[in-house]
Order: C-alpha cells, then sequence, then structure tokens
C-alpha cells in the first residue's frame, strides 16, 4: 500500500502518515504540491492520501478542502498532530543578525504573533515547513532561518534556535486520510464528512440545518466556500456527529430536496486529540 502526502521527510504530514500506517506496512511518497497529490490519487497511483483540513490555530485549510468539492473519495480516518513549531538555523546565530525566515503559508501564519514581535526578519513563504529546513541547510547564507517542528531539525541536522513559537500553544492540524470512493463506505462510525450546494434561495441554508436539528444529527463544523463561476455563491463543507445510518441517510434525502448538489466525502471514527499536558505559551 502506498500513502501520499505533501511534503517531504520530516513534514507534519509524513508525521500523521507514520500514526496512520502504524499498524500495517505502507510505503509512503512526498509530492511537491497537493493538486499533484489528489490527481495521483483519483489515477490510482496511490492507495490513500493525508490532507490536512483544519488547524486549531489558523481554521480551515481551504487549499487543501477545495480540491475535494466534486471528487468521489472517501474519508477512512481522522488523525490529530500536535504541531509544535520551532525557530531552525544552520548553526547557532544570535537572533538579531537573523535577517529571513521560510516555512509554508499555514506555519507562518501560525507564527504570526512571534514573527510580528521580530520585525527585523523578513518573512518567506516555502512550499513545506521540513523543505524549508532542507533549504537552510543547504544555503550558505547562516542568517537565514526556517519554521518547522524540532523533529525536522533532528532529522537534517540542525540547530532550534527557539522552541514553541507557535502563537496557540495548542496548535494542532486535524488531518483526512483518503482513498477512491468504495462501496459500501467502513460501518461503525460516528463522523461524516459532507460538501453541499444549496439553491441559494432565501433561507436554503437554514433549511439544511433545521433538517439536521430534526433528525437529532449535531453539526461539528460548517465552512463556506465560493463555488467556481459563480461569483458570490458560496457551498458549505459539513461535519455531522453521526456514522452513515439510517437516520444520516434520511436527512441526507431530505436536504436533496432543498439543495442542488451533495457530496459526502467520507464517514470514519472521531480522532483522538492530542494531550496539551505541559503545553507553555511562548513568552
Amino acid at each position: 500500500m502506498l500513502i501520499g502526502y505533501q511534503g517531504v521527510e520530516g513534514s507534519y504530514s509524513e508525521m500523521a502518515c507514520g500514526t496512520f500506517a502504524e499498524d500495517g506496512a505502507y510505503e509512503m511518497k512526498g509530492y511537491p504540491t497537493f493538486k499533484a497529490l489528489v490527481d495521483d490519487l483519483m489515477r490510482d497511483r496511490v492507495d490513500y492520501i493525508a490532507l490536512p483540513v483544519e488547524n486549531s490555530t489558523s481554521g480551515p485549510i481551504t487549499r487543501t478542502i477545495d480540491l475535494m468539492k466534486y471528487l468521489e473519495v472517501d474519508a477512512v480516518e481522522e488523525i490529530y498532530v500536535k504541531i509544535d513549531h520551532a525557530l531552525i538555523t544552520k548553526e547557532p546565530v544570535p537572533l538579531d543578525e537573523l535577517t529571513e525566515v521560510y516555512s509554508h503559508p499555514e506555519a507562518l501564519e501560525q507564527c504570526y504573533g512571534y514573527l510580528s514581535g521580530h520585525p527585523h526578519l523578513t518573512v518567506r513563504e516555502y512550499s513545506d515547513t521540513a523543505d524549508a529546513v532542507r533549504m537552510v541547510k543547504a544555503s550558505d547564507d547562516h542568517t537565514v532561518a526556517a519554521i518547522a517542528g524540532s523533529h525536522a531539525a533532528e532529522m537534517y541536522g540542525m540547530h532550534v534556535a527557539r522552541e514553541n513559537i507557535s502563537d496557540n500553544p495548542y496548535n494542532t492540524t486535524r488531518f483526512l486520510f483518503f482513498r477512491k470512493a468504495e462501496k459500501p463506505r467502513l460501518k461503525n462510525t460516528n463522523k461524516t464528512s459532507l460538501y453541499i450546494e444549496t439553491d441559494h434561495s432565501t433561507g436554503s441554508l437554514n433549511e439544511i440545518l433545521n433538517i439536521f436539528s430534526s433528525h437529532g444529527i449535531n453539526l461539528l463544523n460548517l465552512t463556506s466556500r465560493p463555488i467556481q463561476h459563480k461569483p458570490f455563491s458560496y457551498g458549505f463543507f459539513i461535519d455531522v456527529e453521526k456514522g452513515a445510518d439510517e437516520t444520516l441517510s434520511g436527512a441526507l434525502e431530505d436536504i436533496g430536496e432543498v439543495s442542488k448538489y451533495i457530496n459526502i466525502l467520507g464517514t470514519y471514527q472521531k480522532g483522538k486529540i492530542p494531550s496539551y499536558e505541559g503545553a507553555l505559551v511562548n513568552e
């Protein structure tokens, strides 16, 4: 079995893959972009892919979930990874001598407060946290730094200049593992992810929410996203606390009468949120 992820060895996505694969024999393959990753899933070149879909600091990761709107996929597992960002350099360098810091856009956003406190640093976006560490290692410029996990610094033999620089000490990313859609879906599940487009009439979203409520289904998350080629029209990613059973089927049948499009993106067991014992706010 082959699991695909965006990034390189030492990335948080690879960590999530390790958790997903811990009970079996899997190989892992890194991709430069999420688009290339998803494309290879749909072309049967990988068996599963890991997608970060939500972060406890920066919210929904729209660059990934938007790729899944109209695909026949099946999320089969939810994994939470605690994110411990660190400032990483090639060798010990005084902080005031650093000039640039590189990392993935999501990581930079999650460290906004720390970076704002050091305005002399020029912030540069990079494709991946761990890949930024590799780039800094290969650079001859000792005034550049990367933001990534401390595990990436250890993997590439780099120096951790500052640990725990995330604005949120409980910073956690939620990953979903997708395969191509298969029938039947997983059994004994307790969470389902959906994408729904309404007819945009007055009260149409409220109707959908009322239908879930009338069936006794708890909503865990609702994210609106623009529909391409339909300016200022929106679809909705929805997570519900319900597996694929008759209750959910009945609710979706009712919702189908007041919506234009429904895609069940997967049904799975709720993942375990990490323990935050000992988490410290960066001073």
